[in-house]
């Protein structure tokens, strides 16, 4: 075998040793505090959600009231042209009328205010939820600071937080922190992956 061959062989071994090849460093952990914050807004978010769902809820229930009051004024109406109507029945279908109109007015301005409402959640989501969160997606999260950042640690916890209420075995992770004694210890000795 030739001594160029050799020497080919030994650099090849060389490069196909993990320890001598270029390690890519890791990712940059999420910090607890930056988390902290989008989880905040993210709990806000979810109550603002809501509370414009409910709304919308109402919203559509009022819109389906008066459309069933629309046709029954129609009905009303026809009833009223086919026949020979006395005053007091014009007048009681005309106050009827004006009362739906009042309705459908006010309606209309629930609607025009929610419409502001939900435009101002989604000018809020763009600004404010999104910047704060985009900080932390797509970068590795530790559990112990996850456990800490949903405030399971006893500091107002975050509970209802998708993130949070889907933290996997939570029992397994606050037995660990509470044997490690400090934060510091528990991101050492707590395995990563529960």
């Amino acid at each position: 075998m030739s001594m160029s061959k050799v020497k080919t062989g030994v650099f090849l071994m060389l490069l196909a040793s993990p320890a001598l090849q270029a390690q890519t460093p890791s990712p940059v952990q999420v910090e607890e505090g930056e988390l902290r914050t989008c989880l905040q807004l993210e709990q806000q978010g979810l109550k603002r959600f809501n509370t414009l769902e409910q709304r919308a809820s109402d919203l559509r229930g009022s819109e389906r009231l008066l459309s069933e009051r629309r046709v029954a004024l129609q009905n009303q109406k026809a009833k009223l042209d086919a026949g020979k109507p006395d005053k007091n029945a014009v007048s009681n279908f005309n106050e009827a009328v004006n009362t739906f109109n009042l309705q459908a007015d006010q309606l209309n301005a629930d609607k025009a205010e929610f419409e502001k409402e939900s435009s101002t959640y989604d000018n809020w989501v763009s600004n404010t939820l999104k910047p704060a969160c985009n900080k932390v997606v797509n970068k590795p999260v530790n559990p112990v600071i996850s456990y800490y950042a949903c405030g399971f640690n006893g500091t107002q916890p975050l509970a209802d937080v998708p993130h949070c209420k889907t933290l996997p075995k939570l029992d397994v992770l606050k037995d660990c922190i509470q044997k490690a004694g400090s934060k510091a210890k528990a991101q050492e000795s707590c395995p990563p992956n529960y």
